[in-house]
């Protein structure tokens, strides 16, 4: 299916219309279209709505209403994910996120699992605590956290911290919208991605080397 026709699953979100962004998921996927093509213009969608809003030109309740969008055209997509791509071994990778939003670790979620990784999800507002007796429950080789807000930065620097105390061999990666190459290094992460498609290449390089 061409990248044009894919591209009104974007409208749609950027329209904020959930009901319309669930049905073309379903129309793609039965014309044939790759979930993970799907998914790579929701992520676009997403994108681009984050840059409206910095710029002003959306607003909360509009920013919340497409991602509602986006969470129902990805309620179709996933499951076809998980059963086209049971987990091959490649790891095992905790996620949570630090605020109240899920949707971009919804979106690194589901294309860790396409890629072949085992995704254990903490759910939202994570804390330390939370992180502890996850990791002490499962075994986790890579701890991936998504930081939005820039008021749990510091937050973060805590769960990572804490974390590693439970598993010192523990690998962490950090995304979001408060997070930098800069700011991953000052609370002591191992590796930023800047979007879904980075991280799945940096959960790979991290699996990689405890191999060796």
């Amino acid at each position: 299916m061409s990248k044009v026709k894919l591209e009104a699953l974007k409208e749609a979100l950027l329209e904020q219309n959930q009901r319309k962004a669930k049905d073309l998921a379903e129309e793609f996927l039965r014309g044939g279209a790759q979930p993970k093509d799907i998914i790579d213009v929701i992520a676009d969608g997403l994108k681009l709505v984050g840059d409206l809003f910095e710029k002003g030109e959306l607003f909360l309740p509009e920013v919340m209403r497409a991602a509602n969008a986006a969470k129902a055209s990805l309620g179709v997509v996933l499951p076809m994910m998980i059963k086209e791509k049971v987990s091959e071994g490649q790891g095992v990778i905790a996620i949570g996120s630090l605020g109240p939003h899920d949707i971009g670790k919804t979106i690194v979620s589901s294309m860790l699992i396409a890629d072949g990784f085992k995704v254990l999800d903490m759910g939202i507002n994570v804390t330390p605590s939370v992180v502890e007796d996850f990791l002490r429950n499962n075994k986790v080789d890579i701890l991936a956290l998504s930081i939005l807000l820039t008021s749990d930065i510091d937050k973060g620097a805590n769960v990572i911290e804490r974390a590693r105390k439970v598993s010192r061999d523990l690998k962490v990666m950090v995304g979001g919208a408060a997070m930098s190459q800069e700011i991953a290094r000052k609370i002591r992460a191992d590796a930023y991605g800047r979007d879904a498609n980075e991280a799945v290449k940096i959960a790979r390089e991290i699996v990689g080397r405890k191999e060796k």
